[in-house]
């Protein structure tokens, strides 16, 4: 596989790291706001919860789906495999080892988790506990993450026998002669979006607020929810497979046998990241009715019961 890419890709659109989990969860807000406002008002009560014990970067809806990676430097490393799901690409047909931890706690394991957490019936007495403000936080983001194709899939070949860590450990050579490794150039945008930018920097201004929600209406309108409705919203091992089929179909071959700028590529890719980014904002808004929905179920028994 070479690791040429002659250009950046993407000129506008911000991808999966700060701005797109942004973007994925103001999507999901906005969505709530006109649908089921009561699964909105649950769900921004429980993320500020957690404000006192965060730096102050994740207090609203859409900032808290950051806080997951926020959190990496302190000591959580126990819950790096919750970003991933490392399906295997492996064309050569090698004899691949895929250990049993990176196997079965993953991006999948994540989120069943974290509903297991909130729509737990012995729990139902009490909405807000410190669990429950925590696994809404994994929540936000790790749905942001499955919608990044690379989080979905590791390669294997002659050359990465061991996988190539969903494109971490693959260099690309981008316009400027600079090498990185192709993972942070997709969770980048092609890098149109850095963290030294002080657009969308936490916490937001009003005007960056105003902006992403302005963005997030401007993509539902383009991308009405109505288009999906053959789409799975609910499981996310559908979604991480989907992902997986992107990076298979999509993102690799990019980079397998040509080091040529296509502006059709380019196209595809706007076109891909703005499709990505607000299928995951509608699949989290679905995910937090089914939960909360869960929820009312089980207040509902309780009462009956008592």
């Amino acid at each position: 596989m070479k690791g040429l890419v002659l250009c950046y890709l993407i000129s506008f659109v911000y991808c999966w790291w700060e701005v797109g989990h942004m973007m994925t969860a103001q999507i999901a807000k906005n969505y709530l706001k006109d649908n089921r406002p009561d699964v909105l008002a649950w769900a921004d009560s429980l993320v500020q919860d957690f404000n006192s014990l965060t730096d102050g970067k994740s207090n609203t809806f859409a900032e808290a789906a950051v806080w997951l990676d926020d959190i990496k430097e302190t000591g959580t490393e126990f819950l790096f495999s919750w970003h991933y799901t490392d399906r295997p690409i492996n064309p050569d047909g090698l004899l691949i080892k895929i250990d049993d931890e990176s196997r079965n706690i993953n991006s999948i394991y994540a989120i069943n988790q974290a509903v297991a957490v909130l729509t737990n019936s012995k729990t139902s007495r009490n909405r807000h506990t410190v669990f429950k403000a925590q696994m809404l936080r994994v929540l936000l983001h790790v749905i942001g993450d499955i919608h990044q194709p690379l989080h979905d899939t590791s390669f294997y070949n002659s050359s990465y026998p061991d996988g190539d860590a969903g494109g971490n450990f693959l260099n690309i050579q981008l316009q400027n002669g600079t090498m990185m490794n192709f993972h942070s150039f997709w969770d980048s945008g092609a890098l149109t979006f850095a963290p030294n930018n002080s657009f969308m920097a936490r916490p937001l201004s009003q005007s960056d607020s105003e902006y992403l929600d302005k963005w997030s209406k401007d993509l539902m309108k383009k991308f009405p929810i109505s288009k999906y409705s053959n789409y799975d919203m609910t499981n996310p091992s559908v979604w991480t497979y989907l992902g997986f089929r992107q990076a298979q179909q999509f993102l690799y071959p990019m980079v397998a046998t040509s080091n040529n700028y296509s502006s059709d590529y380019e196209k595809q890719a706007i076109a891909f990241c703005e499709e990505n980014l607000i299928v995951g904002g509608y699949r989290l808004g679905n995910k937090l009715i089914e939960i909360y929905d869960q929820i009312l179920q089980n207040e509902a028994k309780l009462t009956v019961s008592e």
